[in-house]
């Protein structure tokens, strides 16, 4: 109980930033169009080759998709964080000033990226594997790869290292601020994923079942229900994708220089992270 209100109450304080400054959203909702784009041109096609016997095409295509779509992720990601940090220093700050940084970092965002699709995949692959052992091997290295990494686009943003270096220095910020006593995952985002997540997909599963019903009202409703789903998962995603980069900077700043940010305490940062009692 006492780690669902921990989580609860760092969600609450970075929404409350967030509604402080809306124009952090911008950067989540431009990351997500472009990462549709990218998606319809170069992940669907690549695929439908690939089922169309073109695989060696198909594969080329969708792998490049892939990556683009993780280059996507870090580049918003590194730009949002960028303008999160101005802002907790009480500097004013654009859209255009956490591009600019962005911009500065090519590089790194290009390279991390490539890391960050690999891992992700050879993930996914395990998870969906068939294999009852290899998919909890699957899912203990995304948690594990997912804590370790928390802190790796905050890193590229105001360090600009390289891969290695990025997931060196992310993995070393969380044993040193924490003793090496990390046991789970930063606490931030799950009751957004609760409350808006989990009903989004529910009324896309009992949308997606009156579709299959093959009756004609039921049809209309199912339409009405998968749409309003979608919509749901996506404003949910885009919340907790934003808080979790708003937080991450906090986290970051905490980690390395002992600094709290504004609108949390010293308090909230350290219990951010499970620890062994």
């Amino acid at each position: 109980m006492s780690r669902i209100k921990q989580g609860w109450a760092l969600t609450k304080k970075s929404w409350g930033l967030l509604r402080s400054h809306r124009e952090l959203f911008r950067f989540p909702i431009y990351g997500a169009l472009t990462g549709i784009v990218v998606v319809v041109v170069t992940v669907g096609p690549g695929l439908y080759l690939i089922d169309d016997g073109q695989r060696v095409v198909g594969g080329v295509l969708t792998a490049i998709g892939l990556y683009l779509s993780s280059f996507i992720v870090v580049y918003f990601g590194v730009a949002l964080a960028a303008t999160a940090d101005a802002i907790f220093h009480g500097r004013d700050a654009t859209t255009a000033d956490g591009f600019a940084v962005a911009r500065e970092r090519l590089g790194a965002i290009a390279g991390w990226a490539a890391v960050a699709a690999l891992v992700g995949t050879v993930i996914s692959l395990l998870q969906q594997s068939g294999s009852i052992g290899e998919a909890i091997i699957g899912s203990l290295v995304g948690a594990a790869w997912s804590l370790i990494t928390f802190l790796a686009v905050p890193v590229i943003a105001f360090e600009g290292t390289g891969p290695w270096a990025t997931l060196k220095r992310s993995t070393h910020l969380f044993k040193e601020r924490w003793a090496g006593q990390v046991t789970g995952n930063v606490a931030i985002g799950g009751i957004v994923g609760l409350l808006g997540v989990l009903p989004a997909i529910g009324l896309i599963a009992v949308g997606a079942y009156l579709w299959v019903s093959d009756d004609s009202i039921d049809l209309a409703v199912a339409a009405v229900l998968i749409v309003v789903g979608v919509i749901g998962l996506v404003i949910s995603m885009l919340i907790i994708q934003a808080m979790r980069g708003v937080f991450g900077v906090a986290l970051y700043r905490f980690a390395s220089t002992g600094e709290v940010a504004s609108g949390f305490t010293e308090a909230d940062l350290n219990s951010a992270v499970r620890t062994k009692s």
